[in-house]
């Protein structure tokens, strides 16, 4: 080849893409966006869930704090139902504290949900 002269370019060259490359370009993007809604779907049921968790630890605590502020001798297991979130608390009497088990049930994705929070209150 000598400078200065140009190469004819082939006709091959000129097309642009076929049909089954688009074809396949277009199955692979749309894999892609499946992946991706399927990630948000999971990310957004973990989010509930954990909020749903949150709340129901948040419950739990208030019900150790109201029983820590009773007098040892008062101290009774029961339960009770507010907002649509059940909680049940039993009392197990040791010698020196109370242990104390929090049982509280709530809705998470639609579904009924238990969590049990366990400590040990001092008398």
């Amino acid at each position: 080849m000598t400078p200065g002269v140009s190469v004819p370019t082939s006709p091959r060259s000129e097309r642009g893409f076929t049909i089954i490359e688009l074809l396949v370009a277009v199955v692979i993007f749309s894999v892609g966006l499946l992946a991706l809604a399927s990630t948000a779907s999971a990310i957004l049921t973990t989010l509930t869930s954990t909020q749903s968790r949150t709340i129901a630890a948040g419950v739990a605590e208030s019900r150790f704090e109201r029983i820590r502020a009773t007098a040892c001798v008062s101290r009774a297991s029961g339960s009770t139902r507010t907002r649509g979130i059940t909680e049940s608390w039993t009392l197990d009497r040791l010698a020196r504290a109370d242990d104390v088990t929090v049982a509280v049930t709530f809705l998470s994705n639609h579904q009924s949900r238990t969590e049990r929070f366990q400590s040990f209150l001092p008398c």
